[in-house]
């Protein structure tokens, strides 16, 4: 799924972020970060879950974390004293504070002929806008289900371009569609059921209707 900020287009499937038509430079560590800050957005993470995801295996000092941070600010111009994307929560962490490309953000109501994304499971119901959202036992997860066999950050689903994608984040139990097990980003249809550990939901698409045009016969009233 590419998502776009700004003048940017990040490519996670191909590793390739773009600035136009350009392919903008991040070394493996840094492009892996930046899709981690983008995917959680507007959270922000902590530096110690940043290491373990990049570093789960090897223990590296702070100041590692920190020069990727600034790799890829310098990457995308992005000012530390006045930062358009990459946020520093002192003490704790890091956050991607855009959210969503302006021309397709913040769609609440859709609007004649748009699509809305349902997702529904027992007891819970929740609509989906644009942008990334984390399934899990996490408070501050977009979907947050405390049922046994979740993990904390369980799997996320992506709406944007009129597609909805679903991805397993290392989850324990995995993420299933169907019967079939998640193992790489994949598309959702309707009606399509998603099993996260011991919950079950189900996606529901709607598509507004279109305006209709009234039609005369060209009679005058009676």
């Amino acid at each position: 799924m590419r998502l776009r900020f700004g003048s940017f287009v990040l490519d996670p499937d191909t590793r390739e972020l773009l600035r136009g038509d350009s392919s903008v430079a991040l070394s493996p560590k840094a492009f892996d970060l930046l899709c981690l800050l983008v995917a959680n957005r507007p959270k922000a993470m902590a530096k110690s879950d940043l290491q373990e995801r990049l570093w789960p295996t090897t223990f590296v000092v702070e100041k590692n974390l920190a020069n990727l941070i600034g790799e890829i600010r310098a990457a995308l111009d992005d000012d530390p004293s006045n930062p358009r994307f990459i946020r520093t929560v002192h003490r704790f962490g890091y956050a991607f504070r855009e959210t969503a490309p302006p021309p397709e953000a913040g769609r609440g109501a859709s609007g004649p002929g748009e699509i809305s994304y349902v997702v529904k499971w027992v007891n819970g119901r929740i609509q989906l806008d644009e942008g990334a959202h984390v399934l899990g036992r996490d408070p501050d997860a977009g979907i947050c289900l405390t049922q046994p066999g979740v993990s904390r950050r369980h799997a996320l689903i992506t709406i944007g371009g009129g597609l909805a994608t679903i991805e397993d984040l290392g989850s324990k139990n995995g993420t299933f569609v169907g019967d079939q097990r998640v193992d790489r980003s994949r598309s959702l249809a309707d009606g399509d059921t998603i099993r996260v550990g011991s919950v079950v939901l189900t996606l529901s698409v709607f598509r507004a209707p279109t305006s209709t045009e009234t039609v005369t016969d060209g009679a005058s009233p009676g």
